[in-house]
């Protein structure tokens, strides 16, 4: 396990005129995490992406049990160096590919080490293979034991997301052409850039689809992804009126090729197969896992709307 530590801005979680957001305080603080595990990924252009996981513990009322979860943070590496540092030694210090996205905070200063100085001297020298590696991976490794050999998304959405928004069944439907309808269903859906219009737009779903939980479906086959009026492309958390529609590759598969990656990228969960809140904590939601508070089902878009319709 390995310690993981950064500056970062300092925001608040808030709630005004019905708009949520995030408010920066204008105030940098130094984070810092024990007990992470880390995974490397390489990539073109002599980068990594490092993968940095941590365990969240807690009590579901829609599952009605206890659960655990991963919450994920991903960074590109440049450079990485082995400095000592004040009360720790062999400490990895990388430099981080920076965004500029004026709606984040990039990370600053990103040290990570362990308290067995073997295990740190492993990770550095997996960061430059990965970097130096011409044969780049797209596969995210993981420490479950739980395996699945169906096809099933693993769907990552940033934790601040979970305000009401959280993700509560995935559903897997294999059609006639070998593809797969799948379906998300998510507690709730709040406005957070057009917050103030949040109860207007509650109402019209109701009157229009019945229901107040938010739901969204997308395809699957071919190791492609096609988003029909779901797409994010490049808009993050802070927009919520998101509605491209895009046929795409798959970017990431997780543990093996039968599990394609999926990021929420946007308040009203617009997605795509990658991850425009870097970031940011992201819930690593596997469906198949026995502790993650997610049903996994094979229902249909239908099938799934008529469950949640008000009578």
């Amino acid at each position: 396990m390995f310690h993981f530590s950064y500056i970062q801005e300092i925001y608040d979680e808030e709630k005004n005129s019905k708009r949520y957001y995030l408010s920066w305080r204008n105030q940098e603080k130094t984070w810092h995490y024990n007990k992470c595990s880390v995974k490397v990924i390489g990539m073109s252009k002599d980068r990594a992406r490092v993968i940095v996981r941590r365990r969240k513990f807690g009590y579901s009322k829609f599952m009605d049990s206890d659960f655990e979860v991963n919450l994920m943070m991903g960074f590109v590496v440049l450079n990485v160096q082995k400095k000592d540092t004040e009360g720790h030694k062999n400490v990895l210090v990388f430099e981080v590919e920076q965004s500029n996205d004026k709606s984040h905070r990039d990370l600053k200063n990103v040290q990570i080490w362990s308290d067995y100085e073997h295990e740190t001297e492993d990770l550095y020298n997996a960061i430059l293979q990965q970097k130096n590696n011409e044969v780049k991976s797209n596969v995210i490794e993981s420490d479950y034991l739980e395996r699945n050999n169906s096809t099933v998304p693993v769907v990552y959405q940033p934790r601040i997301d979970a305000w009401e928004n959280f993700l509560r069944e995935i559903h897997v439907h294999k059609e006639a052409d070998n593809s797969f309808q799948i379906t998300l269903v998510f507690q709730d859906e709040l406005l957070r850039k057009h917050g103030i219009l949040d109860g207007i737009y509650r109402y019209i779903r109701l009157l229009r689809y019945k229901r107040t939980v938010d739901i969204e479906t997308f395809s699957f086959k071919d190791n492609r992804f096609f988003f029909e009026d779901i797409y994010s492309g490049e808009s993050n958390l802070f927009e919520d009126t998101i509605h491209n529609q895009r046929e795409i590759d798959a970017k990431y598969f997780f543990q093996d090729n039968n599990h394609p990656v999926v990021f929420v990228n946007t308040s009203n969960h617009a997605l795509a197969p990658h991850d425009n809140n870097h970031d940011l904590w992201k819930w690593e939601y596997v469906p198949w896992s026995s502790k993650i508070p997610i049903k996994l089902g094979n229902n249909t878009r239908e099938e799934t709307e008529q469950k949640y319709q008000v009578k």
